[in-house]
């Protein structure tokens, strides 16, 4: 990705900057033009806008990620939401019979003489027949109070939830929405430095293409993925199997954050739909990603691990063997199989999968 290029290109961009800072040392040559006009700035060189397109792309791979974090919050969020509505509901349909149940209950006990105290006196054959009546209609009128105190209380508790879901609904949402403004004004920069680059030299765009996305030989993926298909597979599952086959046949999508397939994919999203086509949910998130299976070393890695990025955790891929991993990179590339090589300096972690 762009950062690890950056890193790579800041000794020669300090050189750069130092014979800036050298040409304002030098005092001007002496003229008859007491003041001669400034002169254009002169174009920036590739080193230069290869280390600005580079910073722009790290911060932007960090705010996609805390975007893709939002997006989890908020559909957590609104399932509670839509939780709290549906318990507030039956809340309410159970309170609507019990009213129902209890208007019943006091219209009978009113006119009919057996479900009153009255009546309960008039039709007694004795004093303890009369006793056990008033017994019974207590309990009744007992047991109704209970019921509505019950339903009363769950339905504010009910109304209550759904409220404050709907509150942390309302600020997830806000924030999603905010972090959508800034990763705009970062893409904005993007755009304008690579249109700025579109103006180099077709050699030069292409030196620049090769080093922001190192590419594997197209054979080296092919051996890859015939080692994966074989019945001797030595440790990988059958589920990494479908993972990885997934991915590899996303190749050459173009990268779009937020998006989870089916037509492009930002990192997250490319391992979130490659592991759920093989039945493994996870969240659109790549830290959130690092929680899910079992800690790995680089060392111990096996296709189908996830593989993760930069502190804090701002990318994700996924390992599909002989060093090589697939990646939905960043805006404006395409879902690629890179070497696991060139990320080792921001390798952050892997987890493995079931």
């Amino acid at each position: 990705m762009a950062i690890r290029l950056s890193r790579r290109l800041r000794p020669a961009v300090v050189a750069v900057a130092a014979l800036g800072v050298a040409a304002l040392l030098i005092p001007p040559a002496a003229s008859a033009t007491p003041n001669p006009p400034k002169p254009p700035n002169p174009p920036q060189s590739v080193a230069t806008v290869q280390q600005q397109l580079g910073d722009l792309a790290f911060k932007n791979t960090l705010l996609v990620e805390q975007y893709d974090q939002s997006q989890v919050a908020v559909q957590a969020k609104q399932r509670a939401a839509d939780h709290a509505g549906q318990a507030a509901a039956l809340a309410q349909t159970q309170y609507a019979k019990i009213r129902v149940a209890l208007s019943q209950t006091l219209a009978a006990q009113y006119e009919g003489g057996s479900f009153s105290a009255t009546g309960a006196l008039l039709s007694s054959s004795d004093g303890q027949n009369y006793l056990d009546q008033l017994s019974t209609l207590n309990q009744m009128t007992a047991h109704i109070a209970q019921m509505i105190a019950r339903a009363s209380a769950a339905k504010q508790a009910t109304t209550d939830a759904q409220q404050q879901a709907t509150s942390l609904l309302a600020s997830a949402k806000s924030k999603r929405d905010e972090l959508a403004k800034q990763k705009d004004s970062v893409q904005k920069q993007v755009d304008k430095y690579t249109t700025l680059l579109a103006t180099l030299t077709s050699a030069q765009r292409a030196a620049y293409q090769r080093a922001m996305n190192p590419s594997v030989p197209k054979s080296a993926v092919i051996a890859a993925t015939t080692a994966l298909q074989a019945p001797t597979a030595h440790g990988v599952s059958k589920l990494a199997q479908i993972a990885i086959k997934f991915a590899l046949a996303q190749v050459g999508k173009p990268y779009v954050f937020g998006a989870a397939g089916p037509d492009s994919f930002d990192c997250s999203g490319l391992t979130l739909a490659a592991w759920g086509a093989a039945g493994v949910p996870l969240p659109h998130s790549a830290a959130d990603q690092f929680n899910y299976g079992t800690h790995v070393s680089m060392n111990q890695l096996q296709p189908g691990d996830l593989v993760f990025l930069y502190q804090p955790i701002g990318h994700v891929e996924i390992y599909i063997g002989n060093g090589m991993l697939v990646s939905a990179p960043q805006s404006g590339e395409n879902v690629s199989v890179v070497p696991l090589a060139s990320y080792s300096g921001d390798f952050t972690g892997a987890t493995r999968l079931p």
